[in-house]
């Protein structure tokens, strides 16, 4: 059921709400791209991240139904969110091929995605308890910036770790998100690496950008 403060609702996910998730995707982590082109990397990313994801939680302005954030959640030997997500990102990045803008926005988000996915292999191989449960995508419009709403929506997502009985959880992230944030809420890092991702004009020899792991047990 859907929680109501202020002028914010709260609640799960549902296949109408993939446009408009995927555009904030899109125009919050590409910016420098033209708008099309964030579109399609936010389609093609959101799909990926939904043919994983098991729990989800969005932040909305009331009566306008206006997308202010929302967490997903990906628990381990749970059953995924239903829809044919994996299908979806196929489709939307073969079309995407056909115009080199589109192409390469896609290219850019889903290499830093792919060097995530890597990294977070080898912290399951560790056994840790984090390794129960991945906070997979925890996004706030740049609109609602200060109102609190991310730090609802992380502690919303732990809450339901929590519940389910598993010792901890963890989360990828990197120098481009504020980690003094997580560290806030008691997470350390468990793994750090240098970016070997793709970026227009970047070197990944030289560029002094990193991606990390961080946990919490529980």
């Amino acid at each position: 059921m859907a929680q109501i403060d202020a002028e914010l609702t709260f609640r799960a996910f549902d296949e109408k709400d993939f446009e408009p998730l995927a555009g904030l995707v899109g125009r919050t982590w590409l910016a420098d791209f033209p708008v099309a082109a964030q579109r399609a990397a936010g389609r093609v990313e959101l799909s990926h991240y939904l043919a994983q994801a098991t729990w989800s939680l969005l932040a909305e302005r009331e009566g306008e139904g206006e997308l202010l954030g929302a967490v997903l959640l990906v628990e381990r030997d749970s059953e995924p969110i239903p829809g044919a997500w994996p299908a979806l990102e196929e489709r939307l990045a073969a079309e995407a091929e056909k115009d080199p803008e589109l192409a390469e926005a896609i290219r850019v988000e889903m290499s830093g995605v792919e060097e995530e996915a890597e990294l977070e292999r080898e912290y399951a191989a560790t056994g840790a308890p984090g390794t129960a449960a991945t906070i997979k995508l925890l996004i706030v419009s740049p609109d609602a910036k200060g109102l609190g709403i991310g730090g609802r929506l992380f502690s919303a997502a732990v809450e339901r770790v929590r519940k389910t009985g598993a010792p901890g959880y963890h989360l990828l992230t990197d120098d481009a998100c504020n980690v003094g944030f997580y560290e806030h809420k008691g997470l350390s890092c468990a793994m750090r690496r240098r970016s070997r991702a793709y970026w227009p004009g970047a070197d990944p020899a030289t560029d002094d950008f990193h991606v990390y792991v961080y946990e919490q047990e529980l």
